[in-house]
């Protein structure tokens, strides 16, 4: 169960620090017993016949981690919320959930009326507070509801429970959940003990959780580094001004997150050489890694094993791994970092439009199996689940795959090196958009004839660092639609900018051509 990896160090070393955050170091034993706390209430207060899954409603502080401990503890999938996301979307993902629990933290009380408005049926709502009995606490708003305070049971879940539904961009216009079972995520964090080395498994060691619990690179933060005894370091703030001083401070030794990150910290002059001596981990994914931001990663961390990693939210974190050597680097070929070969216990194979292998070094789309595997998305009717596919494979165990729409070749000496994807998803720092999901919102405000998003500007290596959209209605409203993306989109998928235009380039079949759009904007741009 994933949550052991936690409670099993609290019970080796209860004195050893696990949690920082808000300017505070948690014990494993202060956090394990608050947990259980956690644990008993949820399970005294689930309705007639139980539940399943729990709602967090968090900003980044004690509340939420020990939430998520006494979610996980009471046998329950957390489901997690994010205060800076648009109301509308929050509400679309409680409903879809189907959970009938929700914890919430005292700073998010506040953003319950506008979510609550938008929903037909409301979940039981509970306040987490570790301060449970401090008379200096607010009163509690209308509506919340206290834990049950009782005694504490231990639950005895099976590894085919679900841990965790996160929720990425859907091609509808509306959030499919991802729902990871313990056995998908237990196999996640072995895998990764696996492939870990004596730099990473020593005493003291810190590591640092840059994002929020939505993003999947979050179960990396808490559970590998809980597993190995580790204290889990979190930042005031995600943004990346501040990510150099926070290493620096506090002796950081384990790194993790995606290459834009690192990136900006780069524009900033924040990766001077020998900056961060204490680094010894470091990992990268969710996006393509330039081989001029591993070095100058390198250079700024040069005791830091550096790694390169891949994997969509239906394979459970990441499924490959590219050790960056030195060696590679000063090969002026070499563009972008492979993401490697599978880890421990997963498969991949590259295939073409009809599921049959392509000959080596031909390029194809990347089939991921093995049992870091969802079984599936939330919605039995979601259009996606027919991306889970079962096919055999000469030399392959695996019998379940899941069709990653991502183009791919194998290289003898780096293993799989990413080339694209097939359809029109992208991904901005890491965080998957579907355009058709950008697109829903757009059209629907700005009343065009025709709407289309692309993803422009890219950075060196071709991936996207925001979005534009064009919309054929020459009397649309820009700003009015900027705003109706900002109230039903995250930040990252609002366009940076909207173009009008007479019209859009069709394909052979009527249908909006956006490579060809892009090639003409991205010519226009150059000739500006």
């Amino acid at each position: 169960m994933l949550h052991t990896f936690f409670f099993d160090t609290a019970a080796s070393q209860p004195e050893s620090p696990a949690l920082w955050v808000d300017e505070h170091l948690y014990k494993y034993g202060e956090i394990a017993s608050q947990a259980r706390r956690v644990s008993a209430g949820l399970r005294a207060a689930a309705p007639t016949g139980g539940a399943n899954r729990c709602l967090l409603f968090t900003y980044r502080s004690v509340d939420a981690y020990v939430g998520l401990l006494g979610i996980l503890d009471a046998g329950m999938a957390y489901v997690p919320l994010i205060p800076k996301w648009p109301a509308a979307r929050i509400a679309a993902i409680i409903e879809q959930s189907g959970a009938p629990l929700m914890l919430v933290d005292r700073r998010c009380v506040a953003a319950l009326d506008e979510v609550l408005s938008l929903l037909d049926e409301l979940p039981l709502i509970f306040l987490l507070d570790q301060n449970a009995d401090d008379s200096h606490l607010p009163s509690v708003a209308d509506g919340l509801l206290r834990l049950p305070d009782t005694s504490y049971v231990q639950h005895e879940g099976t590894p085919q429970d679900l841990a965790y539904i996160l929720f990425t961009s859907g091609s509808t216009g509306v959030p499919k959940g991802v729902p990871i079972s313990h056995a998908n995520a237990d196999a996640y964090v072995r895998g990764q003990l696996e492939l870990e080395d004596e730099h990473e498994k020593w005493p003291g060691a810190r590591y640092v959780q840059f994002c929020e619990l939505s993003f999947d690179p979050s179960v990396h933060d808490m559970f590998v580094c809980w597993a190995n005894g580790g204290c889990l370091y979190i930042p005031e703030t995600v943004d990346p001004v501040y990510n150099a001083g926070f290493i620096k401070t506090h002796e950081i030794t384990h790194w993790n997150s995606v290459p834009s990150v690192a990136g900006f910290m780069g524009q900033l002059r924040k990766l001077r050489p020998g900056v961060f001596p204490s680094l010894r981990v470091s990992v990268f994914g969710g996006e393509p890694l330039s081989s001029s931001l591993a070095l100058a990663w390198m250079r700024a961390a040069p005791n830091s094993r550096l790694r390169n990693i891949y994997g969509p939210t239906e394979t459970t974190v990441s499924c490959t791994s590219f050790e960056i050597t030195a060696e590679f680097l000063d090969d002026p070929r070499q563009v972008s970092i492979p993401v490697g070969w599978a880890v421990p216990g997963m498969e991949l194979v590259i295939v073409d439009a009809d599921l049959e292998p392509v000959a080596a070094g031909q390029t194809g789309e990347l089939l991921i199996g093995g049992p870091q595997l969802a079984a599936g998305y939330l919605l039995p009717s979601e259009a996606g689940n027919s991306r889970f596919v079962e096919a055999t494979f000469p030399g392959r165990r695996a019998r379940r795959w899941y069709r990653s729409a991502d183009a791919a070749r194998e290289s003898m000496r780096h293993g799989i090196v990413f080339q694209g994807r097939l359809d029109t998803q992208v991904k901005i720092r890491g965080n998957r958009i579907e355009l058709e999901e950008v697109e829903h919102v757009v059209e629907a405000c700005s009343h065009a004839a025709l709407c289309a998003v692309i993803p422009w500007p890219l950075n060196e290596v071709g991936s996207a660092i925001g979005l534009t959209a064009f919309v054929t209605n020459p009397r649309v409203d820009i700003e009015r639609i900027l705003q109706a993306c900002r109230l039903h989109l995250p930040a990252y998928a609002v366009p940076e900018r909207i173009v009008v235009v007479d019209t859009l380039p069709l394909n052979v079949n009527g249908k909006i051509d956006r490579k060809v759009l892009a090639a003409q904007y991205m010519r226009d741009q150059t000739v500006d």
